[in-house]
């Protein structure tokens, strides 16, 4: 039988089987009259199992060689492949979170910009390392490497210090860094180095924000955040927290997109 023909009975490109062949997959041999291969039913159940295997990802000479191997080799293979596959799915999961999060955003930011929004953050793991921050330490190095190399699961971080909110100047003091939501550290089970604090979540009253410079942030850009706080008689017990979502292009300026708060007290 031809080469092209054996293929069709197959279902395959005439190029794949013909790779096969050459991989020493099929058995039969050739007829003397006209080289034609005498394919098998065995060439042909050889072919599926090497090619369904293949469909897994796994290597071609794996795949090859796999019905010459015992069952717990193939086991154990599978089952790496599983773990692996788990893991992929999951990041992918996480991604399509991420993203319609910034969805999310991206409504909220056109219709409620300047207007305050209540929301449930999860406990967070944050680093600083632009602002007005003190050197970093070895584990904070340590742990934005880490953070830098697990983004979208991770985000870019915002800071307000509670000391320049309760200065009598209008300026603040402004810190960037990454962050990583408790639940997606342990998703990815990213072990940050333990000094790194993490930051209890809540119920949190955010602001909505378009910047041009966040290093250059004022008291007048936080005014409805501020007022809402002397309507419930508190004063900043911490410092404001937040993220930076996304920059873009505006009017023709360019804008950071930024949600900043303060969680509510029980």
């Amino acid at each position: 039988m031809k080469v092209h023909d054996f293929a069709r009975y197959l279902g395959l490109p005439d190029s794949k089987v013909r790779y096969y062949d050459r991989s020493g997959l099929v058995q039969g041999g050739r007829q003397k009259e006209n080289n034609y291969r005498d394919f098998t039913r065995e060439d042909a159940l050889n072919i599926y199992h090497a090619n369904m295997l293949r469909s897994f990802d796994m290597g071609v000479r794996q795949a090859l060689d796999a019905q010459r191997q015992e069952l717990s080799h193939i086991d154990e293979w599978v089952e790496g492949h599983v773990r692996q596959l788990e893991k992929s799915i999951l990041q992918q999961e996480m991604r399509l979170h991420r993203l319609r999060e910034m969805q999310i955003y991206f409504s909220e930011i056109q219709s409620r910009k300047g207007q305050l929004a209540r929301n449930y953050v999860d406990d967070s793991f944050n680093v600083w390392n632009f602002g007005h921050t003190s050197p970093l330490s070895p584990a904070e190095h340590r742990a934005i490497q880490l953070l830098a190399g697990n983004m979208p699961f991770s985000y870019i971080a915002i800071r307000v210090s509670r000391e320049s909110l309760l200065s009598q100047g209008d300026d603040l003091d402004v810190s960037i860094g990454l962050g990583i939501l408790e639940q997606n550290r342990a998703k990815l089970a990213l072990e940050l180095p333990p000094e790194i604090p993490r930051s209890p979540g809540g119920s949190k009253i955010n602001l909505l924000m378009e910047l041009h410079d966040p290093f250059a942030m004022t008291k007048g850009d936080l005014a409805p955040l501020l007022e809402e706080l002397d309507r419930r008689g508190q004063i900043p017990r911490s410092d404001l927290v937040g993220r930076i979502f996304i920059s873009y292009m505006k009017n023709s300026d360019f804008v950071h997109g930024v949600a900043l708060g303060f969680f509510e007290e029980e």
